[in-house]
């Protein structure tokens, strides 16, 4: 009976070991399933956030493309295809397309599935889908993608917007900010500039003194389906401030045979501003020199915060050895003067040229505290100064008005500046712009038997300083 028994107990302890070990065996197996889970789904995760940022970044890269493509000097520039009307006027809107191979992109068909524009009109007020104006983008074909840029492979931005920016409208604007804070009035909708420190609203058909404010928005879409939006305001690099037809930090001496305006040129809806402002001295004028201007002709002691050496820095890309001028003289020694008889600066806009930057070397004498400066010597000779563009001296500057004077555009002049006429034949040579002198202005036009002229141009500065770079003053990502 006790062996029965003890013999059907060992038989009841069969198979427990196979029973452990396939239990064993399917924790095994449900831990690697879901570590394979995890794997998967972790790469899957990579994948996307990998696809996600390659379109943002193809995002950035169409931005940084035609933002680049702003300067007037650049490859492929956009300067002069840029709108100049508010958006919901005609041709308000610019499109710069990057189609891949075998695709057709038209943002402004707001059908069908060529990467339409459905952001539009969060921006600009519209009917029916479509801002107003007929056709309400530039048209015919807009601008391409620059074969110059171009990643390899091409990256996936489909389109590129530009607009002037608007200030915030009670209707069709949701996603544009008011930059004036008010909630209804005629500067609603209006046109959005840059004063050099803020950006500020404005009823005028263009900024005048200070700098447009256009928004440009990238979209990017891989072949993946990522989809991303980015949008910048950009403007230009530096703000030149006009205050006068002629600032000078030092005194400024205007002899009678020379006329100063800030009255504004025609063609500029600038306001005026002063003829003749000294930053930290007077103005004087013996023989009755002639400067005319608003709220006044002169101004003394008006103050100076010019930064003369980071504007010099923020307009010299590009910019050209004024001393390299063709059929010019100078010593690579670097002699008390550089004299050039004759200096054709660019070409002037009736010639439809594009502005020239021109900068002198460094003409500091070294170790002089305050610091002292050689002088550049232009005119006197040949064709005399003409020019259209930016004129930067880092010294003191001469200018022999004869035989001729008719520059466009802005000169500045870290030290002092003397215009002379060493000719006396009647001559009336014009400078169309404004003038930044960091030391003093004075004439010497005893020869001469007629008169020479600076007239304010605030428009002119903003055209010629549109060859430099354009800078981010906002960016953001859209939900889309």
């Amino acid at each position: 009976m006790s062996a029965r028994r003890k013999k059907n107990a060992n038989s009841s302890e069969r198979g427990i070991a196979l029973v452990i070990v396939l239990l064993v065996l399917l924790l095994i197996t449900m831990v690697v399933a879901g570590m394979m889970v995890m794997s998967t789904t972790d790469t899957a995760i990579g994948a996307n956030f990998r696809d996600e940022q390659r379109a943002f970044f193809a995002a950035r890269a169409g931005l940084e493309e035609t933002r680049d493509r702003l300067r007037k000097t650049a490859t492929d520039s956009l300067y002069t295809s840029l709108p100049t009307a508010l958006p919901g006027t005609a041709s308000s809107i610019l499109y710069v397309t990057n189609p891949a191979a075998g695709e057709v992109v038209t943002p402004w068909l707001t059908a069908g599935s060529n990467y339409p524009d459905t952001e539009i009109c969060n921006e600009v007020p519209c009917t029916n889908g479509v801002p107003a104006g007929n056709p309400w983008y530039i048209n015919p074909a807009p601008a391409a993608a620059s074969t110059s840029y171009a990643a390899s492979p091409k990256l996936p931005w489909k389109w590129v917007r530009f607009m002037i920016k608007p200030n915030k409208s009670a209707t069709g604007t949701s996603r544009i900010p008011s930059v004036d804070g008010a909630g209804t009035g005629t500067s609603m909708g209006a046109r959005v500039c840059w004063n050099g420190t803020n950006e500020l609203v404005t009823t005028n058909p263009d900024c005048g003194a200070n700098a447009p404010v256009y928004m440009i928005t990238a979209l990017a879409v891989t072949p993946g389906g990522s989809r991303r939006m980015l949008q910048y305001e950009e403007t230009i690099n530096v703000n030149v401030p006009v205050v006068a037809a002629l600032y000078a930090k030092n005194g400024i001496t205007v002899g009678d045979a020379m006329n100063i305006t800030g009255n504004t040129e025609a063609g500029c809806s600038a306001s005026s501003v002063y003829g003749a402002a000294s930053g930290t001295s007077t103005v004087a004028l013996p023989g009755g020199g002639n400067v005319t201007g608003a709220p006044a002709g002169t101004v003394n002691n008006y103050g100076w915060g010019v930064n003369i050496p980071a504007m010099i820095n923020g307009l010299s890309y590009g910019s050209t050895d004024v001393t390299t001028v063709p059929g010019t003289t100078h010593d690579s020694y670097a002699p008390p003067n550089y004299t050039i008889p004759s200096a054709g600066l660019g070409t002037i806009p009736a010639s439809g040229g594009t502005p020239v930057t021109y900068m002198t070397p460094d003409l500091t004498v070294p170790g002089t505290t305050p610091a002292s400066y050689r002088t550049l010597n232009l005119g006197g000779g040949g064709t005399g100064v003409t020019g259209y563009g930016i004129l930067i001296v880092r010294g003191n500057l001469v200018i022999d008005a004869s035989p001729t004077l008719d520059y466009y555009g802005l000169i500045i002049v870290q030290g002092d500046l003397t215009i002379k006429s060493s000719s006396t034949t009647p001559v009336n040579p014009r400078i169309h712009g404004t003038v930044l002198v960091g030391g003093a202005f004075s004439t010497n036009l005893t020869n001469m038997s007629g008169s020479i002229s600076i007239s304010q141009n605030a428009c002119m500065v903003q055209n010629v300083i549109g060859g430099q770079f354009y800078k981010t003053v906002a960016q953001r990502e859209l939900v889309y």
